[in-house]
């Protein structure tokens, strides 16, 4: 439970597509936070038509993307630096989000953007992304889950 491993990281264009166009989305800083959260029979229409098991789409509960703004870290170096703090940070505590969704039979979609121009110390950044997934759970609760829009699953 404690890695990121491949399967856990969004690099689907069309789960892309869906999360950045249907999803949801609040600020917490340093964070800005875009998910889509839908029922566990639902995520299985993403790909329907193809010959894609079911389980192989989503084999754990949430599927995350972690970017930086380069609009406000300017050097490559210290953008990757900080997304190496955020995913270690997501990985440790990710375990409330996981347990949250799996009593819900339901899958997520999720982008964390870090958007401030300095580098936070880990420990700071591992309690905003604690308050992020809290606040997540609450958004997630208080809204419900979604449904994929018609035609999503055509080419």
């Amino acid at each position: 439970m404690h890695t990121f491993r491949k399967n856990e990281r969004l690099g689907n264009y069309r789960l892309n597509s869906i999360l950045f166009s249907k999803g949801k989305h609040f600020f917490q800083y340093p964070f800005r936070v875009t998910y889509f959260c839908m029922p566990e029979d639902s995520s299985r229409k993403i790909f329907s038509g193809r010959e894609i098991p079911p389980g192989v789409i989503f084999q754990y509960p949430a599927k995350c993307v972690i970017g930086v703004s380069k609009h406000h870290v300017k050097k490559a170096t210290k953008r990757n630096h900080i997304k190496r703090m955020v995913k270690e940070a997501y990985r440790k505590n990710k375990s409330t989000l996981y347990t949250f969704l799996q009593d819900r039979h339901a899958n997520c979609l999720l982008a964390l953007i870090y958007v401030s121009g300095k580098a936070l110390p880990f420990r700071e950044i591992e309690k905003k992304v604690k308050g992020v997934l809290g606040k997540l759970t609450e958004e997630i609760n208080e809204g419900g889950l979604q449904e994929l829009p018609a035609g999503t699953n055509e080419d």
